[in-house]
């Protein structure tokens, strides 16, 4: 699964750079609340699937506007434009059976790959994430429905892929992927996927 995951992210990676297309989500600051918060994000996840902690749990992502200022990217190309106006995002995975729950924060990188795909103003939209996480795991591999994350705090890796209803609206496929990256003595990594809707302020 863990190949699967990273498979995923760099297959869509140079798509997503060639075919990016300015719109989608709001990335820059908007008036009131939109000045901080960009979208918010969330749905039903299938926990570390047909693994030791297969189970159900609950998604939910704040994402706040791109702290490069937009004057900053204006005269790129979209093409490029997108890798330089990652949002911070802010999630948590609640684990609905008792097993490992999360709360996770990083960068999240969006772009378009097609727009007006059925009707004017919507699109398929590309997502890449990259950042930390902290859960609540008990690390013991003698337990035969618990993983050894070996710690608390691990490297939080994930891609999404959306149908861009509107400028708002969004509903997508989601993936993470949680690891040590090797650097404990025990790894065993777990992984996520789900559906989520996401609505932009």
């Amino acid at each position: 699964m863990r190949a699967i995951v990273i498979g995923v992210l760099w297959g869509f990676a140079l798509p997503a750079a060639a075919m990016a297309q300015p719109t989608g989500p709001r990335i820059h600051a908007g008036e009131g609340i939109g000045s901080i918060i960009s979208e918010i994000r969330g749905g039903p996840i299938w926990h570390d699937p047909t693994a030791k902690e297969s189970s159900a749990a609950l998604n939910g992502e704040l994402l706040f506007v791109s702290p490069v200022p937009a004057r900053l990217t204006a005269g790129l190309d979209s093409v490029y434009r997108w890798m330089l106006e990652p949002r911070v995002h802010l999630g948590f995975t609640a684990n609905l059976e008792g097993k490992t729950s999360k709360g996770y924060a990083g960068l999240t990188w969006t772009t378009m790959l097609a727009r007006d795909v059925f009707r004017p103003g919507d699109g398929i939209r590309f997502d890449v994430l990259f950042g930390g996480s902290v859960n609540d795991g008990k690390h013991d591999a003698r337990l035969p429905d618990r993983k050894d994350l070996g710690g608390n705090l691990l490297f939080h890796v994930g891609a999404e892929l959306g149908y861009q209803v509107n400028r708002q609206v969004s509903v997508s496929f989601f993936v993470d992927h949680d690891s040590n990256g090797g650097t404990a003595r025990r790894n065993q990594g777990l992984n996520s996927l789900g559906l989520r809707l996401g609505y932009a302020l």
